[in-house]
């Protein structure tokens, strides 16, 4: 089933949030709405990408999915729009639909937007309703030229260090890194290697399962969607390893 869904930096119990479902239900659009977050950290369309990338595939097929970071009180004449694996995405042309495509997607479409208009519900649900779904944008946008792309934080491997970054720390404190699972097996395969997760702490296995270890213990293990996760069992790790935004995870042969 098709839904149209919503990630943002306008903050919880937003009222641009507010605003925006209130025109949708005023609008042609006749969609399932599901918020995915609105507490994406002010204008970081790098945490924004990164969220969308992990969950996108969990919707239904030609479901449409509004990004939307970096547009308060800022006004865009560039609007954007493309299909990306069997899903429509709308954002601000400021980079972040790169950040999950990748540099070398070209087919994005430009969504008209009035002269200095704020409001993204008066540029992006007139030009949903006219989205038939499953079929290009080409029939109803031009194509994009000029677009702003942007190049994703991508872990360096030297040979004898895998250094990755963390990306999005959760509510419970777990610090999600930009390590996808092949590439630390490719890196790691057959050889002993421990995982620097702050000064004093490291760890030289990943696991499976919460399970595997105490309480107040740090552990390293892959998300659903193929990332590297540092936690700490029922604790926080952001606050206790420091695994703040930004922060490299270096992974070293031994």
């Amino acid at each position: 089933m098709s839904v149209l869904t919503f990630l943002s930096d306008f903050g919880a119990d937003s009222h641009y949030l507010a605003s925006f479902r209130g025109a949708m239900h005023q609008s042609d659009v006749n969609l399932p709405f599901i918020e995915i977050t609105s507490r994406i950290e002010p204008f970081d369309i790098v945490e924004a990408a990164y969220l969308s990338a992990m969950v996108h595939a969990d919707f239904g097929e030609n479901s449409i999915h509004i990004l939307a970071t970096n547009v308060v009180a800022t006004s865009f004449d560039r609007h954007i729009a493309a299909y990306y694996e069997n899903q429509y995405f709308l954002a601000p042309d400021n980079g972040t639909l790169s950040l999950i495509f990748g540099e070398h997607f070209e087919d994005y479409y430009r969504i008209p937007a009035p002269l200095n208009e704020q409001k993204i519900q008066n540029i992006y649900l007139p030009f949903i309703a006219k989205i038939k779904v499953g079929e290009s944008l080409g029939g109803i946008a031009e194509k994009a030229v000029d677009v702003n792309i942007k190049s994703r934080i991508r872990p360096v491997n030297d040979g004898e260090e895998l250094r990755g970054t963390v990306l999005f720390v959760d509510h419970f404190g777990n610090a999600y890194t930009n390590i996808e699972k092949e590439e630390f097996q490719r890196f790691t395969e057959n050889i002993s290697y421990s995982i620097q997760l702050s000064r004093h702490s490291s760890l030289d296995k990943v696991l499976n399962n919460f399970s595997d270890v105490q309480d107040g213990d740090p552990i390293c293990y892959f998300s659903e969607h193929g990332y590297l996760v540092v936690a700490i069992k029922k604790s926080n790790a952001e606050k206790l390893l420091n695994l703040r935004k930004y922060k490299p995870i270096i992974v070293q042969k031994r």
